[in-house]
């Protein structure tokens, strides 16, 4: 060319696919750090527990960011739930906005509605879409923790184990982040990151300490709409929305070793969209009843306040979290449907992308052709299409949420 500028030529590739490694046992576990947008019970809530009391997992702690509810709010969300269970696991303060701050300004998020609308849910964002309307301290990104648990629950938080800027841990971790970085680096690939909620925290990690994602083992997200509308706006879904940049800086991270095996397959990056979650529909009502009974009292109280009798259908984050677990639950990948012999052989992952111009398409999830290389940047991760809907709920989901008492 002219000038002498060359470009890189970017070739197709046949997919690598990684046959489905094992699942963690009680003798071997598995490290997990959620970081969560925090709410009750279904879905953040039951993830947490699921991490929480299944024995092949070992929860380091929960970070939590600003997202389905303000950050505070998802902080005394957490704090209840793991009173009820009577766990010590520890939890940090993380980020109150994303990485764009003014979105919580409401001239700002009335001219962001002129082009690129939100359909359906807002989460703490509303604050800022409606704030006459969503003025409670449950919903203001820098109340203080304490006080929202009071106001919500009537009484005083008395959990020990929540950590942030003005309470630091024994370590001397301040937040969430300090938090993310300390751990990568006391456990270097050993960790799995479950991702349940905008990438916020996980973002400013990136930017903290550039060597955070080699130090993770993998990441499992919740977010993103790949081969189908959105939820928060046309073509977006809810978590990656809430963060576009977040989002996009994660999923262009090299997570773990780029060369192992996994690295080769799906850039040890595994994707629950919404895709899963509409292919495996509601919970099951006989589970919900069953799960309802068997549960701990205090979770029950929050199921029966939260949902009544009627099976919850927002099961999203409680799949990602089921792929720790067992991670042969999934049996298609990307767009591939269930018996495709690609999909049966194991895990591949196609490249991905987000879009954070501020456009119609702000926040919406990419996933290139299978055997295409994305952009220069991109990474590939490996999308959950469907999963054994029966040993989901009856072999991984119902058993860690029952009160052993009730065995």
């Amino acid at each position: 060319m002219a000038d002498g500028i060359q470009i890189e030529k970017r070739n197709s590739t046949d997919p690598i696919v990684f046959a489905n490694p094992e699942a963690p046992t009680a003798e071997n576990p598995q490290k997990v750090i959620i970081d969560t947008d925090m709410v009750e019970c279904f879905d953040d809530g039951v993830a947490m527990i699921l991490m929480d009391k299944t024995p092949s997992i070992e929860l380091l702690g929960v970070t939590v960011v600003a997202g389905n509810s303000s950050m505070p709010n998802g902080v005394s969300s957490a704090v209840r739930q793991l009173e009820a269970i009577g766990s010590d696991t520890p939890v940090y303060e993380g980020s109150r906005v994303g990485m764009r701050p003014y979105r919580v300004n409401s001239e700002y998020m009335d001219a962001e509605e002129t082009f690129a609308p939100n359909i359906s849910w807002g989460g703490y964002l509303r604050y800022s879409l409606d704030p006459e309307k969503y003025n409670t301290i449950d919903m203001d990104p820098y109340a203080a923790w304490q006080d929202v648990y009071e106001y919500k629950y009537g009484e005083s938080p008395a959990y020990e184990y929540v950590y942030g800027l003005d309470n630091p841990d024994a370590e001397g971790n301040r937040d969430a982040v300090d938090f993310l970085i300390s751990m990568a680096n006391k456990y270097p690939g050993e960790i799995t990151l479950l991702a349940i909620g905008p990438c916020t925290n996980i973002a400013r990690a990136i930017l903290e300490d550039p060597s955070f994602p080699s130090k993770i083992k993998e990441i499992v997200y919740m977010g993103g709409s790949f081969y189908q509308e959105g939820n928060a706006s046309a073509v977006s879904e809810f978590n990656w929305w809430a963060d576009p940049d977040a989002a996009k800086m994660c999923v262009r991270a090299s997570w773990g070793n780029p060369e192992s095996e996994t690295g080769k397959a799906y850039g040890n990056q595994i994707i629950s969209g919404l895709e899963v979650s509409e292919h495996a529909g509601a919970m099951p009502q006989d589970v919900y009843e069953k799960m309802v009974e068997d549960t701990y009292p205090g979770i029950r109280e929050l199921f029966i306040e939260k949902n009544g009798d009627k099976a919850p259908s927002n099961i999203w984050d409680v799949i990602a979290a089921a792929q720790i677990i067992d991670p042969s639950i999934t049996i298609a990948w990307n767009d591939h449907e269930v018996g495709d012999e690609t999909s049966v052989q194991g895990v591949f992952g196609v490249y991905v992308d987000v879009d954070s111009e501020m456009t119609p398409d702000y926040g919406r999830s990419i996933a290139y052709k299978e055997g295409r290389l994305g952009p220069v940047g991109t990474k590939k991760a490996a999308i959950q299409n469907y999963i054994d809907v029966d040993r989901f709920w009856n072999e991984i989901v119902y058993p860690a949420m029952v009160d052993p008492e009730n065995k």
